[in-house]
């Protein structure tokens, strides 16, 4: 994140709002230099060069207003265009590395860290820029008048740009801690309101709310601490500045009493001086939060990091696959081993074994979703020969159905318009068409995630209807049938048999007759 991007995405609504800035700062300078002549005709009693004066003046209150408030509309629209853009790239990005991503880091990541940059940096670029462009007329209208003004405001100006430096790495501190306090939140948000139900069940308000606080607390204190080292920083420099102004409104006095300089300066020189040292406040104010930003900004261009394209070798999809010595330790010193055993393409495996056997880790490391502490899984196409799979052709179809809030014909399909003529017969194949028909869109009635208008069944025959239209040669089933009645489970198993591909399938409360339709079992043991 830089201005030279924010320059190449949009540069002449970047320079139009730039030039603008700078407009109305020259245009505010030359409303103090208009007073100066102001003050001169009126001690001279023209009273018709005052009315110019006068009238020129108000030009330039309407030159410098207007112009500050176009700039920044553009420069709005230039940012936007450019956040939308970040948030494009960070999100290809998540896609693209193949990790898993908590959700509550890319929500950061995506709100609150780029709102921090949007008002810490990127606002700051412009307000900068017209503080530069407001002291380089101040200092040539100084010159005119006075050269020995600008020199005291000069070493004034020194003192007051070196004084904030003091606060840079305590700014960074703090500006970090938000983002983090920030992620936390979000996460402890989304861990507790998903079990919202069980919640109110079991009457457990009192921990949610505690929970809840603790982490909101934490942010809170974080921004508290954000805003803490703001105000020293403003403090330093409000404190330069008011030093400055007073020993340079005296020095002003001194040189118009000797008649060294032009009586109306008297009346302008405070506004000289405010634009001045405001300005000179101003940058390093902003240039302090700039700086602060340096590693947030850092973070979110190596998250938006375009990666190379994946190049594919021997990647027919896996029909088939086998396990060496394979296990895995966990953080709390639990562990699970797993069995050798192969599964050869088009087998039937029903996977077994009591709670806690590692049924649904095992789909994870096959699916690619966790490391094996060691041991390895070999891969094999449907003629038997080895290959580096491509994971994300394995279908897998997990206990709790993920759903977006879409058509039920887009979820199935997963925006895939050309299986559109195979949903029916998938439908159909999943025992799902009763329902369909229950609902007067039909396949296009869209599912809201709030306020489920659909049940865990339907949900269920949504996800297994969406494998029968992909097709996958490896098809791995985690208990994907829990919500539905065991007649229609019956009538789905034996559709999903009937075809050619591998599938592994995790149960409980199997009776003889589900069973014997597998080819074998595997069962699993602690």
């Amino acid at each position: 994140m830089s201005g030279k991007e924010l320059f190449k995405l949009s540069p002449i609504k970047f320079c139009l709002a730039l030039g603008l800035q700078i407009i109305a700062a020259w245009g505010e300078v030359s409303v103090a230099y208009i007073l100066t002549m102001q003050f001169d005709a009126a001690k001279n009693k023209n009273v018709s060069l005052f009315l110019i004066w006068s009238l020129l003046q108000l030009v330039g209150y309407l030159i410098a207003f207007g112009s500050y408030n176009f700039a920044g509309i553009l420069w709005q629209k230039v940012v936007q265009k450019y956040l939308h853009l970040i948030r494009q790239e960070v999100t290809d990005h998540c896609f693209a590395d193949g990790q898993k991503h908590e959700v509550s880091a890319v929500q950061n990541r995506l709100t609150n860290d780029l709102e921090l940059l949007h008002t810490d940096y990127l606002n700051s670029f412009r307000y900068v820029a017209g503080m530069l462009a407001n002291i380089l007329g101040v200092a040539f209208s100084l010159v005119t008048f006075q050269w020995s003004l600008l020199i005291a405001c000069l070493i004034f100006a020194a003192v007051q740009i070196y004084l904030p430096k003091l606060l840079d790495k305590p700014l960074q501190r703090a500006t970090k801690k938000v983002s983090n306090a920030n992620q936390k939140y979000l996460k402890t948000l989304g861990d507790w309101l998903i079990g919202l139900t069980e919640i109110r069940r079991y009457f457990a308000s009192e921990k949610l709310f505690k929970t809840i606080a603790k982490n909101s607390g934490r942010l809170e204190a974080a921004k508290i601490e954000k805003e803490k080292v703001d105000q020293e920083l403003d403090y330093l420099n409000q404190l330069a500045y008011s030093l400055g102004d007073a020993l340079i409104f005296l020095l002003t006095a001194f040189l118009v009493v000797n008649n060294w300089a032009a009586f109306g300066l008297i009346a302008s020189i405070g506004n000289f001086s405010s634009s001045l040292f405001g300005s000179l406040q101003g940058i390093a104010n902003y240039g302090g939060r700039m700086r602060a930003t340096k590693e947030l900004r850092e973070n979110i261009f190596a998250a938006r990091k375009k990666l190379p394209a994946k190049t594919k070798t021997n990647s027919a999809p896996a029909a088939g696959l086998a396990i060496h010595d394979l296990a895995v330790d966990f953080a709390n010193g639990s562990g699970v081993t797993f069995p050798d055993f192969q599964i050869k393409a088009g087998e039937k495996v029903l996977l077994t074994g009591e709670s806690g056997s590692g049924k649904s880790t095992l789909f994870k490391l096959i699916l690619g979703e966790l490391s094996a502490s060691r041991g390895k899984i070999q891969y094999f196409d449907p003629k038997g020969e080895e290959i580096q799979p491509d994971l994300t052709q394995i279908g897998y179809l997990p206990q709790s159905p993920v759903l977006f809030p879409v058509t039920i014909a887009e979820n199935i399909t997963m925006f895939n318009q050309k299986l559109l003529d195979e949903m029916e017969s998938a439908i159909e194949k999943v025992q799902f068409a009763p329902d369909i028909a229950k609902f007067p869109a039909g396949t296009e009635t869209k599912i809201d995630l709030d306020q489920l208008n659909i049940s865990g069944g339907q949900r269920q025959k949504i996800i297994l209807a969406r494998s029968m239209v992909y097709q996958s040669k490896l098809l791995l089933i985690d208990e994907a049938t829990s919500a539905i009645d065991q007649a229609a489970t019956m009538k789905i198993l034996r559709q999903f048999v009937k075809t050619d591909a591998t599938i592994v399938f995790i149960a409980h409360n199997f009776n003889d007759e589900m069973r014997q339709l597998f080819d074998r079992e595997i069962n699993l043991t602690r």
